[in-house]
């Protein structure tokens, strides 16, 4: 188990790039108090005794460590699941805890369905698309902080490193 410090910077599950607000004594025991870095009005409470939620909040990646991932998921072949139930649970355990990596492919994977669908003169379901925000958000949000650039420059940084 990991002992967080006040203003740690910290990845917290589906929340994105947080940092550490403060570490509270409440009755209940010691709390980790987290602020997501571009939600400032959002205050997550973590109680350091519970190891599940704790194992949900990891280190951000080094610039090294991003680029790296940039550029695997620029050169790999994305797969797309076919069952949309199974879609949208692999994506919910990717958006939660997925690497770098994950939440590129699964970005980029649904970034070209929607374009193939758009061009078969059809709309992407409502879901994908929620899906597709929700992955280019979190990649927008940590690869902003690791490269300490605005979340809407992320994308042409990101086609630059290709």
């Amino acid at each position: 188990m990991m002992d967080f410090t006040l203003n740690d910077i910290v990845l917290y599950g589906s929340n994105g790039v947080c940092k550490v607000d403060a570490i509270e004594e409440r009755d209940m025991g010691t709390y980790y108090i987290l602020r997501p870095v571009h939600k400032s009005h959002t205050k997550l409470m973590v109680p350091a005794s519970n190891e599940r939620l704790l194992n949900r909040i990891r280190a951000i990646p080094s610039k090294a460590d991003a680029k790296q991932s940039i550029k695997a998921a620029l050169s790999a072949e994305p797969s797309w699941i076919s069952d949309a139930n199974a879609r949208k649970e692999r994506a919910k355990e990717i958006l939660e805890s997925g690497t770098e990596y994950e939440l590129l492919m699964l970005a980029r994977s649904f970034y070209l369905h929607k374009q193939k669908v758009l061009e078969a003169g059809k709309k992407a379901t409502s879901s994908d698309n929620g899906i597709l925000r929700s992955a280019q958000e979190r990649v927008r949000d940590e690869f902003s902080v690791v490269f300490g650039i605005e979340p809407e420059e992320v994308d042409e940084f990101i086609f630059a490193e290709a």
